[in-house]
């Protein structure tokens, strides 16, 4: 899809917070960034090993929901392992 890889183009050369904040709060919804913070959560729990049952019940979220994250991370394109990797490395600050 030509849309993403613009998009994507563009969150790379984004280098400020502050900035980045802004574009995703005027891309988004409300509802639809509430569900990418919680796709995030769910996904950094499941590489710290908490199973599925417990990240549902510690995200209020459908064990459906656990799953379809969990495909994402162990069957997805290998991003999520590489940005967690990054982080982990210290190649970006979440703070």
């Amino acid at each position: 899809m030509k849309q993403i890889k613009e998009i994507a183009k563009i969150l790379t050369q984004i280098d400020d917070a502050d900035l980045m904040n802004a574009f995703l709060e005027d891309l988004l919804t409300p509802q639809e960034m509430e569900e990418l913070c919680i796709r995030w959560k769910l996904i950094t729990l499941l590489d710290d090993g908490v199973s599925q049952r417990e990240i549902a019940k510690k995200l209020k979220v459908s064990i459906g929901t656990v799953s379809r994250g969990s495909r994402g991370y162990q069957y997805g394109n290998g991003g999520f392992k590489k940005i967690l990797n990054k982080i982990k490395n210290s190649d970006i600050i979440t703070e």
